[in-house]
């Protein structure tokens, strides 16, 4: 008897487990459809990848637009209740293009003609994408450097099931500003900074006094009055100068010197207290970063994410690094050039460029346009070709301490003090509007040894003639890198000198690292933490100098190896995002 029930058991169990193989086999589908959330250009080269290596599945952009214009009404429009009123957003569709990919711009008086990276624009974008997102029925969303759960936590779960890839490009990255202090903190504090606010009794008195001037229930639980602020908040907020002394803007004044009170690191941006990715990594299905060096660092460095460093931790299980490509496109240089004939060409492209900022030429703004992306650029110094010594370039922006702007110049100025011998291009867009940039520059004006070594360029350039021209480009960053600049700088034999940190220390190899396929310098350690950051990245500087000026030959392997490079979208770089994706889906 007792063999027989054992006998029925085993055959329970194997009914179970072919049973449980069934249902895994139907739950589990493949992913047709992904939805690409963007705020910047269309990854054009990225879907053109994808689709070449996986043909049977579609990747359509969805990104926000300013002007209609010329755009198909998909007859899509929806209203959504957040800040001011009621709003409503439209769906549509641009124009179809050479690379057959759907294209798909949301248009709203909420977001559109503002500044999206800011935060009190961003939450009804994100909101409308979320609504939207049904419409278009996607698989899977990859919201690309988008908190996509942004504001979440007031409402109710995502209706319709899809798969959320939550693409980061720097933790570090964030809008705390201060006469706002109140909204952003309700929109991006964690769990313990919530209990923080709901607790305290000056947010608690003012919170009260907000909500029963437009509220007739009575004021009894923080947390709805929260969401009814929340969403209606910049109707309650009169700006200052509109309305001074109106009772809703005395008591925003008043929770917003007492938020920066409670989180007193909001009042800097470079400091983490809170992250708008806090929710999204909670509840997004799968998060990646671009740079397994700087992946590796988060999980080890909590100075890297502040306060949601736990929160990076607690869903390790679901994170990852990927990386990016940047296909080659042909741009039009003075000489174009290849791995076979730089030696001779890439001189006269230097030659041509020393030529185009001399002193005559600025001062008679009788200049290449083809250098400029528009005539809106004004420039400080002069290069003179009759210097025999080696070109830098530097293409930085206004962050100063994240893009190590300050590294550079210290960099500059020691160069020049020791009197070694080099020309130096600056190119900053709106630097002049920077006091720090502008009082740098104001120093090698008044400089008068140093006339004919280097130019300040303040407007946007076409860069490919100036990395064709210059023998090196300084990329000091201090925090992880999402540019591909340093790639471009190598497609043209430009030899990058880096920091040794996130997708510069991924993709340049060091030459006195790899004396074979070296393509670049870097720093011994990372900048970010590094007290001695100015020296370090001298040092660096120095010793790329020292090998151009004696060892000729191997400047040239690392030309070769530079333009040898592969930095477009490979197998693997494109096989670890369908990886993530067929994760999410299954």
């Amino acid at each position: 008897m007792g063999s027989i029930m054992y006998d029925v058991k085993a055959e329970l169990r194997f009914l179970r487990k072919k049973m449980s193989r069934i249902l895994k086999s139907v739950k589990k589908r493949e992913f047709a459809q992904v939805l690409y959330v963007t705020l910047d250009e269309p990854p054009v080269d990225y879907i053109l990848a994808f689709r070449q290596q996986y043909p049977d599945k579609v990747i359509k952009v969805l990104t926000a637009v300013d002007e209609i214009e010329g755009l198909e009404n998909t007859n899509i429009h929806f209203e959504y209740y957040l800040q001011n009123r009621m709003n409503t957003a439209r769906l549509y569709k641009f124009p179809k293009n050479r690379n057959n990919i759907e294209i798909y711009g949301l248009y709203s008086s909420a977001f559109s003609g503002c500044d999206r990276t800011r935060l009190q624009y961003l939450a009804p974008f994100v909101k409308a994408v979320r609504i939207c997102a049904k419409e278009l029925n996607p698989d899977i969303i990859h919201a690309d450097n988008i908190p996509f759960f942004l504001g979440a936590e007031f409402e109710n779960k995502i209706s319709y099931p899809v798969g959320v890839f939550q693409q980061i490009r720097d933790f570090s990255l964030i809008e705390a500003n201060k006469t706002e202090a109140f909204w952003t903190a309700i929109n991006l504090v964690d769990k313990n900074g919530m209990k923080k606010i709901c607790r305290d009794k000056i947010i608690k008195k003012c919170i009260a006094s907000l909500f029963n001037l437009h509220n007739t229930k009575r004021f009894y639980q923080m947390r709805e009055c929260l969401e009814f602020i929340y969403m209606n908040y910049f109707k309650f907020r009169k700006y200052i100068d509109k309305c001074e002394d109106i009772d809703e803007n005395i008591l925003f004044s008043r929770m917003n010197a007492r938020i920066l009170q409670l989180f007193p690191q909001m009042a800097y941006e470079g400091e983490m207290f809170c992250n708008s990715m806090y929710y999204t990594l909670k509840k997004t299905d799968f998060w990646a970063v671009i740079s397994k060096t700087y992946y590796d660092a988060l999980l080890n460095k909590p100075e890297l994410s502040g306060k949601i460093y736990n929160r990076i931790l607690k869903t390790s299980n679901k994170s990852s690094y990927v990386s990016y490509g940047c296909a080659k496109k042909p741009v039009s240089v003075y000489q174009p050039f290849n791995q076979e004939n730089f030696r001779e060409l890439r001189k006269k492209n230097k030659t041509y460029l020393l030529k185009e900022f001399s002193k005559e030429r600025i001062k008679t703004r009788f200049l290449d346009v083809s250098l400029f992306e528009d005539g809106d650029y004004a420039i400080s110094g002069y290069l003179d070709s009759f210097y025999e010594a080696p070109l830098i370039l530097v293409k930085g922006g206004n962050n100063i301490f994240a893009g190590g702007i300050d590294i550079v110049f210290n960099t500059i100025f020691k160069l020049f003090e020791l009197n070694k011998n080099i020309q130096v291009i600056i190119n900053i867009p709106d630097g002049f509007k920077n006091d720090y940039i502008k009082t740098r520059i104001n120093f090698l004006e008044k400089n008068y040894s140093l006339d004919g070594r280097w130019v300040f360029i303040d407007g946007k350039i076409n860069p490919a003639q100036f990395y064709a021209s210059s023998d090196m480009a300084l990329f000091p960053d201090r925090v992880n890198v999402v540019s591909i600049e340093h790639f471009i700088s190598m497609q043209y034999g430009c030899v990058p000198v880096a920091s040794r940190c996130g997708i510069y220390n991924d993709t340049i190899s060091d030459i006195f690292d790899d004396i074979t396929y070296g393509c670049g310098f870097k720093t011994k350690t990372a900048l970010m933490c590094n007290e001695d950051a100015n020296e370090l990245y001298y040092e660096t500087v120095s010793k790329a100098l020292n090998l151009y000026s004696k060892n000729p030959a191997s400047w040239n392997l690392l030309i070769k190896n530079s333009m040898n490079y592969n930095s477009g979208w490979r197998f693997d770089i494109i096989e670890k995002y369908n990886s993530i994706y067929e994760r999410i889906s299954g």
